[in-house]
């Protein structure tokens, strides 16, 4: 299965025009430093593990640090029949606001 992409910097415009979740899959250390909001987090360690809870029904909007991370965890999702958005850029090329809010 094949997945998306989009620029990160219309991550929540696109969560919202899907209805999707968005997923970072940073690690849990890293996303308490600042995520982008509306946010869950699910390091791409358990994704590759299959240590995850994601309903298939909605579309998962993906991001991390710098683009490598939401690619791999994307094709990893898709393929397990999820339906996935990547965002290219990473969040070091987001200029929205961060939360700290869980």
């Amino acid at each position: 299965m094949r997945f998306g992409s989009i620029p990160i910097r219309n991550i929540l415009q696109e969560a919202v025009r899907y209805g999707g979740i968005i997923v970072d899959v940073r690690e849990q250390e890293e996303f308490l430093k600042g995520h982008i909001p509306m946010a869950v987090n699910v390091p791409l360690e358990d994704i590759k593990a299959g240590n995850f809870s994601l309903p298939k029904s909605r579309f998962l909007l993906l991001y991390c640090t710098y683009g490598g991370g939401s690619t791999m965890a994307s094709r990893i999702l898709s393929q397990e029949g999820y339906k996935v958005i990547n965002t290219i850029g990473g969040l070091v090329q987001y200029t929205g606001a961060l939360t700290k809010e869980r």
